[in-house]
């Protein structure tokens, strides 16, 4: 492992490419050429290599043009940080077949672990809960089985990624207008029909898992403000699921983690109701919420900041083994992060997003903020223009940082959720 293509763009190929550089690896970064805000990360890393095409299925997110990249830049190994081509078990299998390094599971696990309905078959076969589910083509499969699961239901593409498309529906005309109305419907995808729970909680228990299948805990966190698909609010530790419902989780998470294969940093997903828990899915890469995680994290000094997630990333693929021990987790630390999410109707023209007319964050001590945004230049790309987080003796105490930071912030030329972000910070404060 002597030189990395980062294989992303924004806020997390920045540090990407400085702790590379940290441990004396050299980087390359990859930059569409319709990306007018890859500034930021090509400057950070030593070399560039650029893609054509329009949008991110067609740039950061292609298996086939980030594989031509790398076979034009000579790495040996691909660092993919988060989103959808850091789970793309073909992309892997490109890199597999190349001997290049890839920074995360196997394209075998990131294949069973990308299928919903096999993930889920997966988790019951050892034992872990999962919820009535099925999958269907096409209108009248879908709602012959959701008649015999009955309603309410969630519908996802089974292959999907990052919420996308998911729908809740409480009757037969809502699963209708799901299918028909989605292009994956129109395409003809399977969908995986799962039960839903009214009263539920969203668990996410992230973990690191070397070559020799030992796990290192990564904390756990909640979603307490999900909006179009967006989680634009997390806190670690989770409130209201008892210690030992929080202990089954962790040890069932770390057998997913074990029967799928899956090595490197990932999360398993569970959902609690009123009176168990089940499992949702695996997210076999970095998890967007990577810096709670961190500020968790000590060292054996006890100091902070202590574990960086990327170096401990690039440390497993390279075949070092993790240590709990080196690696303490303090979940009496309490960790908020609100992200700053585009809206939704302000990509039509995405990549074209449009620009800012100002983007001014506050000094809060105590925030730390991950951004790459340059306000100067046209907005691309963006589908996330900040994330502030804040860690502190209570969840109220680190929610009151946040609201500071998130009322301090002057965003203007572009929605962002500040307003439905600070709403659900005054219940946490």
């Amino acid at each position: 492992m002597q030189h990395i293509l980062i294989a992303n763009r924004a806020a997390i190929a920045v540090r990407a490419a400085r702790t590379c550089r940290g441990l004396g690896l050299r980087t390359t970064a990859l930059a569409a050429r319709t990306d007018a805000q890859a500034a930021a990360h090509v400057a950070a890393a030593d070399h560039e290599v650029t893609v054509d095409g329009r949008g991110l299925p067609d740039t950061y997110d292609s298996a086939e043009r980030v594989l031509d990249a790398v076979d034009r830049s000579g790495v040996d190994t691909v660092y993919p940080g988060y989103g959808s081509l850091a789970e793309n078990a073909d992309f892997v299998a490109g890199l597999e077949e190349r001997g290049v390094t890839f920074v995360g599971p196997s394209a075998a696990a990131l294949r069973l672990a990308g299928s919903k309905a096999a993930a889920a078959e997966a988790a019951r076969r050892i034992g872990v809960p999962v919820l009535p589910h099925a999958t269907g083509r096409g209108r009248d499969e879908v709602l012959t089985h959701v008649r015999a699961m009955g309603l309410p239901v969630v519908l996802k593409p089974e292959f999907g990624y990052g919420g996308q498309a998911v729908r809740i529906a409480h009757t037969e005309a809502d699963v209708e207008r799901a299918v028909a109305g989605s292009a994956e419907g129109a395409a003809g995808t399977s969908w995986y029909i799962e039960k839903y729970l009214p009263v539920n909680q969203v668990v996410g228990v992230t973990l690191a898992v070397d070559h020799d299948g030992d796990v290192l805990p990564l904390g756990e966190r909640e979603s307490l403000l999900v909006a179009d698909g967006l989680k634009l609010l997390e806190a670690s530790p989770v409130a209201g699921v008892d210690a030992p419902v929080l202990e089954a989780m962790r040890a069932d998470a770390a057998l997913v983690a074990r029967e799928f294969g899956l090595t490197n940093v990932m999360t398993v997903e569970f959902i609690v109701g009123p009176d168990r828990y089940y499992f949702l899915e695996v997210n076999g890469r970095l998890p967007l919420a990577y810096q709670m995680s961190e500020s968790q994290l000590g060292t054996d000094s006890g100091s902070r900041p202590g574990t960086d997630l990327v170096e401990l990333q690039l440390r497993i693929a390279r075949g070092e083994s993790v240590s709990a021990a080196a690696h303490p987790l303090d979940r009496t630390r309490h960790c908020l992060e609100a992200r700053l999410f585009v809206h939704p109707q302000e990509l039509a023209d995405f990549p074209d997003v449009g620009t800012l007319d100002r983007f001014e964050l506050p000094d809060v001590d105590g925030v730390a903020y991950a951004w790459s945004v340059d306000p100067a230049r046209p907005v691309t790309y963006e589908l996330i223009l900040a994330q502030a987080l804040a860690a502190d003796t209570s969840r109220a105490a680190a929610a009151r940082l946040v609201r500071k930071a998130v009322d301090g912030a002057r965003v203007t030329g572009l929605r962002c959720y500040v307003e439905e972000i600070t709403r659900r910070l005054d219940d946490e404060c």
